[in-house]
């Protein structure tokens, strides 16, 4: 399992990605609408096949009609004014094993969800998105399997030198949150360690980075020397 993208909603995706590069000299580009789903978005690549993705938006009637759980997260979010990241997902070329364990361990579910869009350069990428359901404060990052094209910077002078690092997860009861988590993904046994503060913690390696839970609130995604 590897870190795929990091989602952040934003009243304009255009200006939350030259902020960014603004301040941090992160390279992005925009990434295309889904008209279907009534949002679009800009992105930024890192070079270990990661990207932060900022979506936005457009026709909130549409929005409030998908039974898309991304969009209804992102629908939700818009709604309590929030900006900042809100999900991420995690990747996979093995979606249908996963959906047999999660049917074989009576886990809920939502999905797959079947997704397109049309590049800057007229390439059409594809991709289907699979959703855990459960009872969590946070909700539980999505599973996404790309087909045969990864997502990707349409210039290769648009992928940032440096790489995904850390996602980080603030949990209500950790020890509810290391059994759901460990049973949806399939992670394996954690390595015990500590967040900033000094709390405890759970870290599993990840196929390109760390991802790690402690109490708390919210989500971090560390690339590089950048925070969000």
């Amino acid at each position: 399992m590897d870190f795929d993208h990091l989602v952040v909603l934003a009243k304009s995706p255009e200006k939350s990605q030259q902020d960014m590069k603004g301040k941090h000299g992160i390279r992005g580009q925009k990434g295309g609408e889904h008209k279907e789903w009534g949002t679009y978005n800009h992105l930024a690549f890192f070079e270990n096949g990661a990207y932060i993705e900022w979506i936005g938006i457009t026709d909130y009637e549409k929005a409030s009609q998908s039974d898309n759980p991304l969009i209804q997260q992102a629908l939700e979010t818009h709604d309590q004014e929030i900006e900042g990241p809100f999900t991420f997902a995690l990747r996979t070329s093995q979606m249908d094993e996963l959906i047999e364990h999660w049917e074989a361990e009576n886990l809920n579910y939502e999905g797959p969800f079947k997704g397109s869009r049309t590049t800057p350069d007229g390439q059409e990428l594809s991709w289907r998105m699979l959703f855990p359901k459960a009872e969590s404060a946070f909700p539980l990052p999505f599973i996404i399997e790309w087909g045969e094209k990864q997502n990707g910077p349409t210039d290769p002078q648009d992928l940032n030198s440096i790489p995904f690092e850390t996602i980080h997860v603030g949990v209500q009861d950790l020890e509810a949150a290391l059994h759901q988590w460990t049973l949806f993904y399939q992670l394996g046994e954690p390595e015990h360690s500590q967040d900033l503060a000094g709390n405890p913690s759970y870290e599993w390696k990840l196929g390109n980075g760390t991802l790690s839970l402690s109490e708390g609130e919210g989500i971090n995604g560390k690339f590089g020397h950048i925070n969000l």
